[in-house]
């Protein structure tokens, strides 16, 4: 394994939302996508990069499953940066039906069902620009 194979595919701590009012930004001026799973809130952020948090909650389970699906998460975007549009702060939420169907759901059923949603903000974004 390459060295440099492994610094393209990181993902960084400027990629990171933690602030407040980023949250809050996205929150309310964000646009929303969403299937039985997630949810993405998204805004552009006017950066020539993404930054992405996650929300979710208690009620999803404990401490163990809930940073399991952070992971998850964390690694999909990771290793699919190409597809994801650049430019905007994300917010995914774990919606409760992904809580009652993790223990029995692969971890390649949700990259599908993330990477779903991102070709869906890639082709919404290209069609506003287009008109």
């Amino acid at each position: 394994m390459e060295i440099n194979s492994i610094s393209k595919n990181t993902f960084k701590k400027h990629e990171r939302l933690k602030l407040r009012k980023d949250f809050k930004n996205i929150f309310e001026n964000g646009k929303s996508i969403q299937n039985s799973y997630l949810v993405i809130l998204y805004v552009n952020n006017g950066l020539d990069y993404s930054r992405y948090g996650f929300s979710i909650k208690k009620k999803f389970g404990k401490a163990v499953k809930r940073n399991r699906l952070k992971r998850w998460l964390r690694e999909i975007i990771r290793n699919n940066k190409g597809i994801i549009p650049k430019g905007f702060d994300y917010l995914i939420i774990a919606r409760k039906h992904l809580s009652k169907d993790f223990d029995n759901i692969l971890f390649t059923e949700l990259k599908d069902e993330l990477l779903k949603l991102f070709v869906r903000i890639n082709d919404e974004k290209n069609s506003n620009v287009s008109d």
